[in-house]
């Protein structure tokens, strides 16, 4: 309870702290507890994976590196799947604004450029399907002009 006071966990993620806050507990017990937070719905996938996609989008993060994230927090494909989108319009936003905001400190640049693949890469680095990448580049490189 004290775990889920201070912010929603998944299934995975509690029962790994269980295990290493409880060693001598037998797994029955450890899925006992867990079984019984679900059933009072005080852990719940779902309102986990919600909160953590729309946490992770506020600190610009893409579709890759959130849904590798909850893969790794033991959260189901099935549940990323119904709950994160790649053809979602919140990508181009976020993708945009960082662009924006990275780009302001390179100034103008040219398609191939050394600062292009910096913030190439950057879009990668953050999850960002490679398709919205190049979509944002090309209109920032557009709206800024290119140096020559």
């Amino acid at each position: 309870m004290d775990a889920l006071a201070r912010r929603e966990h998944s299934f995975f993620e509690l029962r790994k702290k269980l295990k290493d806050k409880y060693p001598e507990a037998e797994e029955s017990q450890i899925q006992f507890v867990l079984q019984r937070l679900r059933s009072q719905n005080l852990q719940s996938d779902a309102r986990f994976t919600e909160n953590f996609i729309r946490y992770r989008k506020s600190k610009g993060f893409g579709f890759y590196h959130i849904k590798n994230d909850l893969l790794g927090r033991g959260v189901g494909r099935d549940l990323i799947d119904d709950m994160l989108n790649i053809r979602d319009d919140d990508w181009i936003e976020l993708a945009t604004s960082l662009v924006n905001r990275r780009g302001a400190l390179l100034g103008a640049f040219s398609f191939g450029s050394s600062e292009y693949h910096k913030l190439a890469r950057l879009l990668k680095s953050r999850g960002f399907p490679s398709a919205v990448s190049s979509e944002i580049l090309k209109a920032y490189i557009f709206e800024h002009g290119e140096k020559g």
